[in-house]
């Protein structure tokens, strides 16, 4: 499990989930192409494009399981951008367990699965979050510092997360031009603020984030990047 856009000023929080059996690295062609899958954002975008529609045709054919979760402008603001995440996350969680025919449940931290219905032993997966625990997030799970850079099913999370994130920011940006939103996906680059400055927010834009960029200084601030993954804590 992993997420896109928790540190933006615009656009939702979008999460990604995947399911790995063990048998797929039964087969050496598995093995081979995705030796070299890493940090979504260490690729080019044209490159996690090729690898997100190689992932979701390993999800067609049933080979692996995974989904993705987002959660709206509205949710970030009324839940804060910790809730929002979690809410993707839960998302994400329960869609890809329903593909898995059952495979896998995620356990809550009640003790009660998923379908409220007697947990089989196969059914017990490990449940890997990039980062660290959310403690927001209502199912078992361990956090995993760099998981990205160290699980291939948090990486394939961070894909699908990242590639369906940038494709609303795409669209998002052919209603908003002015904002750049296909370049900076809603983080604070030069011609987003410049943007923000001269014609103010639009509805895609987080309130609870622009609140912190309430004059001109804070703004000035916000085009570091570590900056921007301050907001995150918001």
């Amino acid at each position: 499990m992993d997420e896109a856009g928790r540190g933006c000023l615009a656009g939702p929080v979008v999460s990604g989930c995947v399911i790995l059996p063990a048998v797929f690295f039964t087969d050496a062609k598995n093995r081979k192409w995705v030796e070299n899958i890493n940090d979504s954002k260490k690729f080019t975008e044209s490159t996690r494009e090729e690898l997100f529609r190689r992932i979701g045709k390993l999800i067609a054919d049933g080979r692996i399981f995974g989904a993705t979760g987002s959660a709206s402008v509205a949710e970030i603001e009324e839940h804060n951008i910790v809730g929002a995440t979690c809410l993707a996350m839960q998302r994400a969680m329960e869609t890809a367990s329903e593909n898995s025919g059952g495979l896998w449940v995620p356990l809550s931290r009640q003790g009660r699965d998923l379908f409220s219905r007697e947990m089989k032993e196969e059914s017990r997966w490990a449940v890997l979050v990039d980062g660290r625990q959310m403690k927001r997030l209502p199912f078992k799970h361990q956090g995993l510092i760099k998981g990205d850079c160290l699980s291939l099913a948090v990486a394939m999370g961070s894909l699908l997360a990242k590639v369906t994130r940038d494709r609303i920011m795409h669209r998002i940006n052919e209603e908003f031009p002015e904002y750049g939103f296909s370049s900076n996906k809603g983080y604070g680059a030069p011609v987003h603020i410049q943007a923000l400055q001269t014609l103010g927010a639009t509805i895609h834009h987080r309130p609870r984030f622009l609140r912190n960029l309430s004059n001109e200084s804070a703004i000035e601030e916000q085009g570091s990047h570590h900056k921007q993954t301050r907001l995150s804590f918001v």
